[in-house]
């Protein structure tokens, strides 16, 4: 067991009220009251486009409530609190955090068009003890690119976070910090020493139907499955499953590529999932939204629906709180605005997951996000109708 004093300490608010400077009254004062007294290091805020321009000075005001010394955040459509997510209300949530022994930076990402780099270099001493929480504008942060150069550069570095939401084109998201808004490029909150992130990461599908081996591909489309017409393979599939399974498919039709091809049986994690975009039925070939398809690349049909995305989520759950030795401290949750009651019939789910799997009242903050940055088989990606989990633990 981790001495108290070496463990990250966490407490986390939720306030609906539509008036900024009640809700941030009331999200500071909830704070103090868990943390008794103690000023956090670092704090996390996702707020709502209810609060229009006055979000300007949220962040100001809950660096100057908390006493946190630094904070990071954006907008969402909506917001996640202990055991809660707000979907049709105004909402500031608000992760406030201590990480002994750890030093913490925030980083804003300028996106190319304003003359930063697509993945620029990073405050990293030691990757074995660094992670990673980023938040992003999903019109000017180039996602996959600065990913790309976070595993070439820091193999192994965990990275979770999400893209502001709320507003439908370039301007309205905000990406928060203590010093004000700004609605381009991305925040990155670094963090190497003590403390450590468990990302948690449920894509929402499951398997059907036998994996397959891509035998031809071109760029982003699979030509051949085992030899044959890769159209042709996925109907002599589907031909084989149930009339339910075949229905989720026709109705959202997906694909798994296993990150180690040489796997034949998954678990949650080994399937990075991606749409089908469409099909060519004269070469009866697949575009996969995946542009790391290779010959021999391991292949597997997955469907998505609530029951399926509840089971994955609780099994992905189970298996961090383990990585984390049950010393999980709080956390934050990245949920893509197309689960809550949409996906699953009822409010709360994704955060309930979590009160589930680490006990009431377990720290957590968070909002739905236009895409979820998150790790499967030890690389993040960008993904969407996704949960992305960071889970804050003491080092060994």
């Amino acid at each position: 067991m981790t001495p108290r004093s070496t463990r990250p300490r966490c407490a986390a608010a939720l306030s609906t009220s539509p008036d900024l400077d009640a809700a941030v009254a009331e999200v500071c004062d909830e704070l103090d009251e868990r943390l008794d007294g103690t000023g956090p290091d670092r704090a996390f805020l996702f707020a709502t486009l209810h609060y229009g321009g006055d979000l300007a000075r949220a962040g100001a005001e809950i660096v100057e409530g908390t006493g946190a010394s630094a904070l990071a955040g954006c907008t969402g459509a909506w917001t996640v609190g202990v055991g809660r997510e707000e979907e049709h209300s105004p909402g500031i949530a608000v992760l406030a955090a201590s990480f002994p022994n750890t030093r913490v930076d925030v980083l804003r990402i300028v996106p190319p068009a304003e003359g930063g780099e697509a993945s620029p270099p990073l405050p990293i001493e030691d990757p074995e003890r660094a992670s990673l929480v980023v938040v992003g504008d999903p019109f000017t942060f180039p996602v996959p690119n600065f990913l790309q150069g976070v595993t070439e550069s820091y193999p192994g570095v965990p990275v979770a976070g999400g893209l502001s939401s709320g507003g439908v084109a370039p301007g309205p998201n905000q990406l928060i910090a203590g010093t004000g808004p700004g609605n381009t490029g991305a925040k990155a909150v670094g963090r190497e020493g003590g403390a450590r992130l468990v990302n948690a990461v449920s894509q929402g599908c499951r398997p059907i139907g036998p994996p397959v081996v891509a035998t031809k591909v071109d760029g982003n489309v699979l030509l051949e499955l085992r030899g044959k017409p890769a159209g042709e393979v996925m109907s002599e599939i589907l031909d084989e499953v149930d009339e339910a399974d075949r229905k989720l498919f026709q109705a959202g039709a997906f694909i798994g590529r296993a990150i180690d091809s040489a796997k034949s049986t998954f678990q949650p994690g080994d399937l990075l999932v991606r749409n089908i975009m469409g099909l060519d039925p004269e070469q009866q070939a697949i575009a996969i939204a995946d542009d790391a398809l290779r010959p021999g690349s391991t292949i597997q049909l997955m469907v998505r629906d609530g029951a399926s995305a509840s089971a994955e989520l609780d099994s992905v759950l189970e298996i961090a709180g383990l990585q984390a030795a049950g010393e999980a401290a709080g956390g934050l949750l990245f949920t893509c605005g197309g689960r809550g009651r949409g996906m699953f019939g009822r409010p709360h789910h994704d955060a309930a997951a979590l009160e589930r799997a680490f006990g009431p009242g377990f720290p957590v903050a968070g909002f739905s996000a236009n895409g979820e940055i998150g790790v499967v088989g030890g690389e993040p990606f960008l993904h969407g109708f996704t949960a992305s989990i960071a889970l804050f633990a003491p080092r060994d």
